[in-house]
């Protein structure tokens, strides 16, 4: 892992002149009740999505820092970042530390101008292969539905009522790569159609 992300990073620079801007998305979903969660899937998933996260925004914050250019990152996190759910330890407490991960780094890159954001979707399932993998059952199962119900039940609980598309979370990444949240780092954009349970204060 360490040595392919210094690979992309070169490899970005090279083709690029440069990097501006990191947004750090790798999807991994597993699920099972934590007595039922082995060591191997809870290796597996913070492996891609906290230890990945963190090595990729290693080698971009090194390159934004030499640059002194600034730069933006952005950290496609999830509702269960700030909402635990059941049957969902492994995926919950990864979740969280790229939170974490992200406001350790806003902290850090503040002097240097790199802004560090994360956006936090929910239930985003419809163009995600995530929900092809059998994270759709095993979601299912933990709310005592079927299957194909699934999307009206996060969206009927949601507070607008409305499901969330890969579109929108595309946008909230375009909000903060851009110009208009220059003075926003350290900050989550929920994009879950409501959801008062992670609200963040």
């Amino acid at each position: 892992m360490p040595a392919s992300s210094a690979r992309v990073k070169i490899d970005a620079v090279r083709e690029y002149g440069g990097l501006d801007v990191l947004v750090a998305c790798a999807g991994l979903a597993g699920a099972a009740p934590v007595e039922e969660t082995s060591l191997g899937l809870w290796r597996k998933v913070f492996d891609v999505l906290a230890t990945g996260y963190f090595l990729a925004a290693r080698e971009a914050f090194r390159v934004m820092k030499a640059q002194g250019l600034g730069g933006s990152m952005v950290f496609v996190a999830s509702k269960n970042a700030l909402v635990a759910s059941p049957g969902a330890a492994a995926y919950g407490a990864a979740k969280a530390a790229e939170l974490q991960l992200a406001r350790s780094l806003a902290l850090e890159g503040a002097p240097f101008g790199i802004r560090v954001n994360s956006v936090n979707p929910d239930a985003v399932l419809r163009g995600s292969r995530i929900w092809s993998s059998g994270w759709r059952e095993e979601r299912a199962r933990a709310h005592g539905i079927a299957p194909e119900a699934l999307e009206e039940h996060y969206r009927e609980r949601s507070l607008l009522k409305r499901s969330v598309l890969p579109e929108d979370v595309a946008e909230a990444v375009c909000f903060f790569v851009s110009d208009a949240s220059s003075k926003s780092t350290g900050n989550v954009l929920n994009v879950d159609a409501g959801h008062a349970a992670a609200f963040p204060r």
